[in-house]
């Protein structure tokens, strides 16, 4: 599927900062992660196997 745009909301402002927000969301999206922060979470932060 397309996304548009891409990205995650991280705040970056360089187009470094923008592409470690786009793999952020590939992989969000790939392993359904609900891009939430870690410390919001309760339980293990990996999914098993």
């Amino acid at each position: 599927r397309l996304a548009s745009p891409i990205g995650l909301d991280l705040g970056g402002r360089t187009p470094e900062e923008t592409a470690v927000s786009v793999a952020a969301q590939i992989v969000a999206d790939r392993w359904r992660g609900s891009g939430r922060p870690l410390a919001e979470l309760a339980g293990p932060i990996h999914h098993p196997g």
